[in-house]
């Protein structure tokens, strides 16, 4: 029977000490963050897929935010992500590179407005940007349903932050606009003018289809009658005198006697009898 111990080769925790976030090395460790939060039922609302969260917490990290503080700070609003406000001056008071922040609310009733005086280290002038009440009723957001309501100083403060801390710290921030500042903005529209597409060809009217009229058998005339005798027998029956009948004889018939055939001869003078007939 072996007299070997087990040893126990797990760390033991450690007190005294602040503990430090879990921060992901890659993108699939992020991602198996965004997906354990998500399975946990813990996302803010708008992070509802291990994708959204994936996106937030390295967007945060970007900027020196740790994942959890990330997905606490950062929204998305219009598709674009930002921060909060509190995340926003938190970010900035802890760079060190701000020497002062201060804010307040000047003036009573419609003359009210908010300041916000920022002072980057190793500048000789704080920056100071403004937001007013004439300021929120042109944007159209004095009065508004929702927080504009409810906290309407509050709203005033987070506008004239956002001016102030965008300005004099946007490495700090890297771009991330402050969500109070854009959330009530209207999603952009695209107004880059469009390619009109080509005109189609002007399209030829459709002519109506032509009805040849089927062609006049042509008269073969033979010297000796034939085709002739025909000709010379439908003039003769379309006379309207007597005259005129005898006319068509001496013009058609007398001239070509000798070259007909003797019944040619006997079918003609038989159809011009009958019309004269007719005619008397």
């Amino acid at each position: 029977m072996s007299n070997v111990v087990p040893v126990d080769t797990r760390p033991s925790l450690v007190t005294g000490n602040r503990p430090t976030a879990i921060v992901p090395t890659d993108m699939d460790s992020a991602y198996r963050l965004g997906k354990a939060i998500c399975l946990a039922g813990m996302a803010p609302k708008g992070m509802d897929t291990p994708e959204k969260c994936m996106i937030a917490i390295m967007r945060g990290m970007e900027v020196g935010l740790t994942p959890f503080m990330a997905l606490d700070k950062i929204a998305i609003v219009n598709g674009r992500p930002t921060i909060w406000g509190d995340g926003a001056i938190g970010l900035v008071r802890g760079s060190g590179l701000c020497e002062f922040i201060k804010e307040r609310i000047e003036g009573t009733g419609d003359a009210r407005m908010a300041v916000c005086e920022a002072k980057r280290r190793g500048e000789p002038d704080p920056i100071r940007r403004t937001f007013s009440v004439a300021d929120a009723k042109k944007a159209s957001l004095w009065g508004k349903q929702g927080p504009w309501q409810q906290y309407p100083e509050r709203m005033l403060q987070m506008r004239a932050r956002a001016f102030a801390l965008r300005d004099g710290f946007a490495d700090v921030l890297g771009g991330l606009y402050l969500r109070e500042e854009i959330e009530d903005a209207q999603p952009m529209r695209d107004i880059t003018p469009r390619e009109e597409p080509p005109a189609p060809p002007p399209v030829a009217p459709i002519a109506a289809p032509k009805t040849e009229e089927p062609p006049v058998p042509e008269v073969q005339v033979d010297d000796r009658g034939g085709g002739i005798v025909a000709l010379i027998s439908a003039k003769l029956q379309a006379a309207e005198s007597v005259e005129a009948l005898n006319d068509i004889w001496d013009k058609h018939v007398t001239p070509i006697e000798g070259d007909l055939f003797p019944n040619d001869e006997d079918d003609l003078m038989s159809v011009f009898r009958k019309r004269e007939a007719e005619l008397a």
